[in-house]
C-alpha cells in the first residue's frame, strides 16, 4: 500500500516498542524502512525488518579552539568564542546538517515519516518536503495542559496541596523559570553553539514555522504544536485533562515475538528451573528489573534481597541490566536469583509481583500481562509522572527507594501480592489495552494521515 520510514533515537525502550509498531504496519499491507542515528543494525535485522543506517546526531557541538593556557584559559577562551561567533556556529551548522537523512528521502521517496520526537533534524528538515511527517512519542503528554502536572514531577491531581490546581499552574512557572535560565546560559557560554540554538537556526534556514516550536525542558530542548503525535500509550492510563490538538494515544506497543538480542541457554535453564518451582510448589515470583539504576544504588537491591529472605513463598528473580555486577551479590538466599539480563517478557507471563523503577514500557508490558507494581521510582526522566499514575489508578503501589527499609518493602511486596483489588484493576486496564489493537487503532490512525494531503498537517 504504502511506503513508510520509521525513524526512532535506537534506545532500548522505543526500539522494542517501535518492532511492534512496524510489525503490526506490514501485516496492514504496508512496506516498511526502520532507520536510527545509533547502530542498532544488528537488533532491527533480527525481527527481519529492513534498516537504514543514519549517521550519529552530534547533541553537543565539538568546537575547535586553540588550547589557552594560564590562569585566564576560560575568559581566553569565551572571548575567543565571542569573536569567531559567527565562523563556529556556520561550522557547527554544518556539522549538523543531516546530509544522509535528506538523501535517504530522495532515493527512498517514502509516503509517510514516523520520526521520534527527539530527533529535531529530521523533523524540522522533513517539515518542508511535500511527505506527510507524524511524530512518535513514547510517552504521555509532554505539553502543558490545564491540571496536568509536569511529567517528571510525582504530583497527583487532587491529592495533597501539591496536587490542586493552583499548585499545578505553579510549578509550571517555576519550570518556565528554570527552562529561560539554563537556555540562557547555555546559549551564553557556547555564543550561540548550542545544540538549541543550532537547531533554532537549522529551523530559519528550513522556512520551518517557529510558532510550532514549544520551549520544553524534557526532553529538550523543545516539542511542537499542530504536527500530528502518536503516544504508544493508553489514554486511559493518563490523567484526565483535555488532550493537546492532533494527539493520537495509538496504545502500548508490546512486541511479544521479538527477538531479544541477549539469548543465553544457561539463562533460559535457570529460569526454567524458577518457573518449575513456582508451579509446583505454589509459590509466588517476584521480578525484580532495575535497568535504570545507578551503580550506587546497589544498597536499595539489598534491601529488596533481605525483605524476600526470610518468605519462603516467594521467589524473587532480579535483572540487573547489566548496570549493576552480579558479582556484587555474593551468598544469595536460596529463593533469590540474579542475572545481568533476563528476557523481560518471559518473565512478567510468570510473575506475580514487578518491583521496577517507572519505565514506561516496563508498566505497559506489566499492564499487558496483568502483573501488578510496586514502583520505586529511578528519579529519572519520566519514571515519577509514570509512578503517579500507577497510584492513581490503583495498579499498584508508588514508593521511594531512598526512605523504605527493609520491613517497609516487606510489608509493600506483601499488600500487592495479598490484596485482590490490584490485580482486579490491572485486569480492566489489561482489557482497555486489548482494544487498541483489537481495533486497530495505528492502523486507523496511520491510514488517515496517508490519506489526507499534505496541507491538512499544516493546518490541524
Amino acid at each position: 500500500m504504502a511506503k513508510i520510514i520509521c525513524i526512532t533515537s535506537g534506545l532500548t525502550g522505543i526500539l522494542n516498542a517501535s518492532f511492534e509498531l512496524v510489525n503490526r504496519l506490514e501485516a496492514d499491507g504496508h512496506e516498511l524502512l526502520y532507520a536510527s542515528p545509533v547502530n542498532v543494525r544488528k537488533n532491527v535485522e533480527r525481527q527481519q525488518i529492513s534498516y537504514i543506517q543514519l549517521p550519529e546526531i552530534l547533541t553537543q557541538t565539538k568546537l575547535e579552539l586553540p588550547n589557552f593556557r594560564g590562569p585566564l584559559r576560560k575568559v581566553s577562551r569565551w572571548f575567543y568564542k565571542l569573536k569567531n561567533a559567527n565562523q563556529l556556529r556556520e561550522k557547527a551548522l554544518l556539522d549538523m546538517e543531516p546530509t544522509a537523512f535528506v538523501k535517504m528521502l530522495d532515493i527512498e521517496n517514502p509516503d509517510l515519516l514516523i520520526v521520534d520526537v527527539e530527533l529535531h533534524e529530521y523533523i524540522i528538515k522533513a517539515y518542508s518536503r511535500p511527505i506527510p511527517l507524524v511524530i512518535l512519542s513514547q510517552w504521555f503528554s509532554l505539553w502543558k495542559r490545564s491540571g496536568l502536572p509536569y511529567l517528571l514531577h510525582s504530583t497527583i491531581p487532587g491529592q495533597g496541596w501539591k496536587g490542586q490546581a493552583w499548585a499545578i499552574e505553579f510549578s509550571w512557572v517555576i519550570i518556565r523559570i528554570k527552562r529561560w535560565w539554563t537556555f540562557f546560559k547555555q546559549k551564553l557560554y557556547t555564543v550561540g553553539t548550542d545544540r538549541r540554538s543550532l537547531l533554532l537556526y537549522l529551523a530559519k534556514q528550513e522556512d520551518f514555522p517557529l510558532n510550532l516550536i514549544i520551549e520544553n525542558n524534557w526532553p529538550g530542548p523543545f516539542t511542537y504544536a499542530k504536527i500530528p503525535v502518536i503516544s504508544m500509550t493508553a489514554e486511559e492510563l493518563e490523567f484526565p485533562h483535555d488532550k493537546r490538538p492532533n494527539l493520537s494515544y495509538i496504545g502500548p506497543m508490546i512486541a511479544e515475538g521479538r527477538k531479544d538480542i541477549v539469548e543465553d541457554g544457561k539463562i533460559m535453564k535457570q529460569l526454567s528451573e524458577v518457573f518449575r518451582i513456582k508451579k509446583e510448589e505454589g509459590a509466588l515470583l517476584i521480578y525484580c528489573s532495575v535497568s535504570t539504576l545507578h551503580k550506587g544504588d546497589h544498597v536499595f537491591l539489598e534491601k529488596v534481597i533481605e525483605a524476600v529472605a526470610s518468605q519462603n513463598n516467594w521467589l524473587l528473580v532480579i535483572g540487573m541490566g547489566g548496570l549493576i555486577e552480579r558479582s556484587d551479590f555474593q551468598n544469595l538466599p536460596s529463593n533469590v536469583y540474579a542475572f545481568s539480563n533476563v528476557p523481560q517478557l518471559q518473565v512478567l507471563k510468570e510473575a506475580d509481583c514487578s518491583i521496577n523503577h517507572g519505565g514506561i514500557h516496563t508498566i505497559n508490558e506489566c499492564i499487558h500481562f496483568k502483573v501488578p507494581m510496586l514502583i520505586y521510582s529511578g528519579k529519572r526522566s519520566d519514571q515519577n509522572g509514570c509512578a503517579a499514575r500507577i497510584a492513581f489508578h490503583g495498579l499498584g503501589i508508588m514508593a521511594d527507594k531512598d526512605k523504605d527499609d527493609v520491613a517497609t518493602i516487606e510489608s509493600k511486596i506483601e499488600k500487592i501480592l495479598n490484596e485482590v483489588t490490584y490485580r482486579e484493576k490491572i485486569g480492566s486496564m489489561h482489557k482497555k489495552y486489548l482494544r487498541y489493537k483489537e481495533s486497530h487503532k495505528l492502523e486507523e490512525t496511520i491510514n488517515y494521515f496517508l490519506s489526507s494531503e499534505v496541507e491538512v498537517y499544516e493546518k490541524i
